[in-house]
């Protein structure tokens, strides 16, 4: 890293310690509305975009989404409730711009706050207030580098799994009193029954099989404050295990489909794979988590999609060619991925037929060491049925009903304001599309 970025980086640091200072001093001081406030990134982040609507059926007072771009968050939050049959609950959710006058003091007097990348520098919150980190995925990989730097107050995270939802927790250095609760909202959306009629707009075939492919970034300009370059690009060097895939796939009728990462600056054009971008995916008209919900299997390597994935109780594969390269490079969580799921890698060729083969018959890949990984990673991974398909006990399953983690996280806030503060701060409400 140059000079110039650490001074920028330096820089950043300082202004957030500033202001971190005043918000809490603020909030010390100024009692909260009866309001709760949203903010996810991008603007179609559905962890935001659930628990906003999951707000608007249940929660007593005014519900805020902030967005970069509010028209286009409106879009999203219309799409995400037409996917949870909760139409009604968009109307009752009121779209700021981050950047518009007063939305700062939005964010300061609101009595619950959520977001998934920090907002606002992320101060602790401070009077009868809770503010809870939604993220974007408790996967594998560490959630911190040299070249990004994110100090998060909130004292709720959000995560799909314990042990690497504790790992988040230390990597954005949150408060060691952090309160984990279910999530993540938009597995729900995942688990929606979107109707699989829908691929034909992304041009594939209904009826046959989908290997969504979903690569974590390894090279990009615009991630972290000033770019990063992590692990080997898949797109640089020959991959005889990729190549396999994707031939195998062809003879065998499977749809291998790759969906990039937003801030991906590889080039996958030599691999000849059908592949879809986020721009791909919104133009359709569906959400990510619609498409991620409609395959049959999950194809992945550091990414916490796939960890999301295992709610669905299909297959799940990892690619990880570059793992010592790209461990070193970021840092993986404990426990390390190879004890989580190293049943699930992909290293031989016979790994790759016995991939393909399973998909194409509808079997599940390795069905025991999937289980395992289910087991490995706790029980608010995935749903009671899908611990029985696995051959889990139930104990091994989770405590999330099927219906909905956004409204298992907000009872869960509820009660933890019920603790601190006597009151549930209006988000204890019964659940209703019509509020």
């Amino acid at each position: 890293m140059g000079v110039t970025a650490r001074l920028r980086l330096l820089a950043l640091r300082v202004r957030a310690v500033l202001a971190r200072t005043f918000a809490r001093l603020f909030m010390a001081v100024v009692p909260p509305r009866q309001q709760a406030l949203v903010a996810g990134l991008p603007d179609s982040e559905e962890n935001s975009l659930v628990t906003a609507l999951a707000l608007a059926r249940r929660f007593r007072g005014r519900v805020v989404l902030v967005a970069v771009d509010p028209g286009f968050a409106r879009s999203q939050l219309a799409l995400v409730a037409r996917a949870l049959g909760v139409a009604e609950a968009a109307g009752r959710v009121v779209v700021v711009g981050k950047r518009d006058r007063g939305t700062y003091g939005e964010f300061l007097r609101s009595a619950v706050v959520a977001y998934t990348h920090g907002l606002y520098d992320s101060p602790r919150p401070a009077g009868r207030r809770v503010h809870a980190n939604l993220w974007h995925g408790s996967g594998p990989k560490w959630n911190a580098n040299a070249n990004v730097s994110q100090r998060i107050g909130a004292d709720v995270l959000a995560t799909c799994n314990e042990p690497w939802g504790r790992e988040v927790a230390r990597a954005l250095s949150m408060p060691r009193s952090t309160r984990l609760v279910t999530g993540n909202p938009r597995q729900d959306v995942m688990l929606a029954g979107t109707p699989r009629e829908a691929l034909a707009a992304l041009g594939l075939d209904p009826a046959r099989p989908v290997v969504l492919w979903m690569p974590t970034f390894r090279t990009s300009a615009r991630a972290g404050s000033v770019g990063l370059r992590e692990g080997e690009p898949l797109g640089e060097g020959a991959d005889p295990l990729l190549e396999r895939l994707v031939a195998g796939c062809g003879v065998a009728g499977v749809q291998l489909v790759l969906k990039t990462h937003r801030h991906d600056d590889d080039d996958y054009a030599r691999l000849g794979v059908h592949t879809l971008t986020t721009d791909d995916v919104l133009g359709a008209g569906l959400t990510l988590y619609q498409l991620v919900g409609l395959a049959d299997a999950m194809l992945s390597d550091y990414s916490s999609v796939w960890v999301d994935y295992l709610a669905t109780g299909r297959s799940v594969a990892l690619h990880c060619p570059d793992l010592a390269a790209y461990e070193k490079a970021r840092g993986l969580n404990d426990p390390p991925l190879r004890e989580v799921a190293g049943g699930l890698f992909l290293e031989t060729d016979a790994d790759v037929d016995e991939l393909v083969a399973d998909v194409a018959a509808g079997r599940v890949f390795r069905a025991g060491s999937l289980a395992a990984t289910v087991a490995a990673l706790g029980a608010t991974v995935g749903l009671l049925e899908v611990g029985a398909r696995l051959g889990l006990g139930a104990d091994a399953a989770t405590s999330a009903p099927a219906g909905s983690r956004a409204d298992a996280m907000l009872d869960e806030l509820a009660a933890i304001a019920l603790e601190r503060f006597g009151k549930d701060l209006g988000v204890g409400g019964s659940p209703s599309a019509s509020p």
